[in-house]
């Protein structure tokens, strides 16, 4: 019984948290910050006004976002009516504030190197960067079924299925390589090619379960279609039987499976900034449009088991226990998996912004954005408005307010500060989430510091009065 209760937990863990690995955010008012080097990790047609940017590994930008759509503290825990200073959780009002389709969303992103520079009038990127993306998302049937039971769900035309669930998680390094460019005194593109490489990885969206209650017995029957695959340092443990009796992590050597290059993805960032005129300008962008090919550390775990529980006679519960003990042999079979170890193909969690400012003067502008994540089969949505200036050569600034998972009341802030060769920048979105910690469902944040050489020399290429790159044909 120990070691089912064991494989068990541990299946758990791995499939609802999977929090192993970290999640590649930027904040949203980064978009609208110019002066920033990282704003072309979110529009590639970003051309920075310094001959050449130098970010440091991990001072020069890391970002932590944490985002969902299901839970806050104030969800989950409530004051008593008995004892004001006792907390109680409160099941029903989680479950009130329940969607259809839940998720969870953690990313980060380390930088080790990035570089920006001009080449006559082309600009340059190169950066390596550790991301991590953890995604969990989680039906409301699933609550439902845990807090009231199978009770509205009785007849073989009215089963209980739960899909949708599961994680995909992944922790990769990332090469990549960028260019923007400027086609018309109007029309500005860019592109970042990204080469991939995959160190851990946890899948398990593609699960169902499937629960029958007889509408005359209230027999039960269950349908389970696990279909778990891992990538990274798992270990599987198994018994004497040869049976598999734990998934462990094994953590004995973490530098090999952190410079791993077998797993091989690509990914492709591409955007465009179009200026209408003097106080309208235009901006789309597509980031992490790719995939990682998962064949290094394998390893797939299946089940497909049906069972019926007809009951239990109380002449057995004392007395007899071969009937329970027949019950414990059935259900013995959801601790069995079949294991193979073949390669498969996971797609990133890609991006789309859309977006524009309009500017009443030369150092100021106010923006909407856009954003649309694609996150499996799930599509998150947020709109973020922003007033951006830079009043001085030394200071830039930008105030935001986001709407997204179902909250209203994210305010963001961005500020970046240039002294000679330093630039220091802080960004968030969520600005409320320090204030008012125990209503916050997301948070973002990102600082950073950056070497910038060669400043406010590049206008013979940036401004939009440019004669050198006027067309004839100007309808671009």
């Amino acid at each position: 019984m120990f070691k089912k209760n064991k494989i068990i937990g541990s299946l758990i863990i791995i499939l609802l948290f999977s929090s192993y690995s970290k999640l590649s955010a930027q904040t949203n008012t980064l978009y609208y910050m110019n002066g920033v080097h990282q704003s072309l990790f979110l529009n590639p047609a970003y051309q920075s006004d310094c001959n050449f940017t130098l970010g440091l590994p991990a001072i020069s930008g890391i970002n932590i976002a944490f985002d969902n759509n299901a839970f806050s503290y104030n969800n989950w825990f409530q004051k008593s009516n008995n004892s004001p200073d006792t907390l109680i959780f409160d099941f029903n009002n989680v479950k009130d504030n329940l969607r259809k389709n839940n998720y969870v969303n953690f990313t980060t992103a380390v930088p080790i190197i990035d570089l920006g520079f001009w080449i006559r009038n082309s600009y340059f990127t190169f950066s390596i960067t550790n991301k991590t993306d953890v995604a969990f998302s989680f039906p409301y049937e699933l609550v439902e079924l845990a807090i009231e039971g199978n009770g509205n769900y009785i007849g073989a035309d009215n089963p209980l299925v739960i899909d949708n669930f599961g994680s995909n998680s992944m922790n990769y390094h990332e090469f990549a390589f960028g260019l923007s460019k400027q086609i018309t005194h109007r029309l500005f593109l860019g592109a970042r090619l990204k080469l991939l490489f995959g160190t851990t990885n946890i899948d398990s969206r593609n699960s169902e379960i499937k629960i029958t209650t007889d509408q005359d017995t209230y027999a039960i029957g269950i349908d389970t279609d696990i279909d778990l695959n891992l990538s990274g340092p798992f270990t599987i443990v198994r018994d004497s039987a040869g049976l598999i009796q734990d998934v462990q992590i094994d953590d004995s050597n973490p530098l090999s499976y952190a410079l791993t290059a077998g797993n091989l993805g690509l990914a492709l960032d591409m955007g465009a900034t179009y200026k209408f005129n003097d106080h309208f300008d235009f901006f789309g962008s597509v980031t992490d449009l790719g995939f990682i090919n998962w064949g290094k550390n394998v390893i797939n775990l299946t089940q497909k088991e049906s069972y019926k529980f007809t009951g239990l006679s109380l002449d057995s519960i004392g007395t007899n226990y071969d009937e329970f003990n027949a019950i414990l042999d059935s259900l013995d079979r959801f601790t069995k998996f079949k294991e193979s170890n073949l390669d498969y193909t996971r797609m990133l969690n890609a991006k789309i912004f859309l977006g524009a400012t309009y500017s009443p003067a030369d150092f100021m502008n106010f923006g909407f954005l856009s954003k649309t994540t694609f996150i499996g089969s799930s599509i998150t949505q947020a709109f973020t408005l922003s007033a951006n200036f830079h009043p001085v050569k030394w200071f830039s600034g930008s105030l935001s307010y986001t709407a997204a998972s179902g909250k209203y009341n994210n305010f963001g802030l961005g500020m970046a500060v240039n002294a000679g060769a330093f630039q220091i920048y802080m960004l968030t979105d969520n600005l409320n989430s320090a204030l008012w910690p125990k209503d916050a469902k997301s948070i973002a944040v990102q600082v950073g510091l950056n070497l910038t050489f060669g400043c406010g020399k590049r206008d013979d290429y940036s401004i939009i009065n440019n004669k050198k790159l006027r067309k004839d044909v100007d309808f671009l």
